[in-house]
């Protein structure tokens, strides 16, 4: 029975049971607020705030993203409460997965999807250091040898790799045309369409080496801790355009989505790792080698 029930769970805005996914949602009679399952009162919740004096730099391998490269068939679909890409266990041994980065597992792609506001201050569910993107990707990754409902039961069952979204107006940097353009198609809830020749890589940045690493939930009801998140600290582009097509996709009370991400929670204690990039590292051993050499100045400076 127990088992049944974490079928039917939401997974961070994959998958529901029911029509409608349940009566939750984010409007103020169904809001976070009235959350059920760990949502209320738990000590390991997401999203969080990621704050310079809660994080420690950890020189990590970097996460490898296998067969993000390949290109198939995927099912894009509006489920009442945020757009839905899916199907990648159909791609057989091309099915993306992650590893490495500071993983003890391997975690196939199951599922994406999309976090937005009403306007360009708000719509990712993480802050850095209390600023918001106007919108955030997850990508839900599950523990390789593992059922979803199995997944949702382990700390570290779900690898969720969250990428900001930041507006541009550089048509060459953008790559978000492949699932913007079918925007239309899935407008209301119920809407399905298939994306053809999809990469996965398209939702990455072009570089991956940076990211936070922190040890969370699942952002929507039952807001099981069972993830285990990577923020990549790159974010990629959208247009105002792509935001306002965003802004217009309608939820399960034939409304706009003008909201869809859950309030921060507490820290709680926890702890950020950053993983640095090259260029980060270059930096922080100048830093070191300069400040020992500073030290040394100044004893030579009471000689003279």
């Amino acid at each position: 029975m127990l088992s049944l029930i974490y079928l039917c769970i939401f997974l961070v805005g994959v998958v529901q049971c029911g029509e409608g996914g349940g009566n939750w949602g984010y409007e103020p009679h169904n809001g976070p607020d009235h959350w059920q399952g760990d949502c209320q009162n738990h000590l390991r919740q997401s999203p969080i705030d990621i704050r310079a004096p809660d994080v420690d730099y950890a020189l990590l391998h970097r996460l490898y993203f296998m067969n993000f490269e390949h290109a198939g068939h995927i099912e894009f679909s509006n489920n009442g409460k945020t757009l839905v890409g899916g199907g990648f266990d159909k791609w057989g041994q091309k099915q993306p997965f992650i590893q490495s980065g500071g993983l003890n597992h391997r975690y196939k792609l199951h599922s994406f999807h999309l976090h937005w506001g009403g306007h360009d201050s708000v719509g990712s569910e993480h802050a850095i250091g209390g600023l918001h993107y106007p919108a955030e990707l997850h990508m839900v990754h599950i523990r390789e040898g593992l059922s979803l409902g199995e997944a949702v039961t382990r700390p570290d069952g779900i690898a969720v790799v969250g990428v900001f979204l930041a507006k541009t107006n550089d048509p060459i940097a953008n790559r978000m045309n492949i699932i913007s353009d079918v925007f239309g198609k899935v407008k209301h809830t119920g809407n399905k369409t298939e994306i053809s020749s999809f990469k996965t890589n398209y939702l990455l940045p072009a570089v991956t080496e940076a990211f936070y690493r922190y040890e969370g939930s699942l952002t929507t009801p039952t807001c099981s801790e069972a993830v285990i998140w990577t923020l990549l600290a790159e974010p990629i582009a959208i247009s105002s355009h792509q935001l306002h097509l965003l802004r217009d996709i309608h939820n399960y009370a034939n409304k706009k989505t003008e909201i869809n991400y859950r309030p921060l929670q507490a820290l709680n204690g926890r702890r950020i790792q950053y993983r640095p990039s090259k260029l980060d590292r270059s930096m922080i051993c100048s830093a070191e080698k300069l400040s020992m050499v500073i030290p040394a100045l100044v004893m030579m400076a009471k000689f003279f």
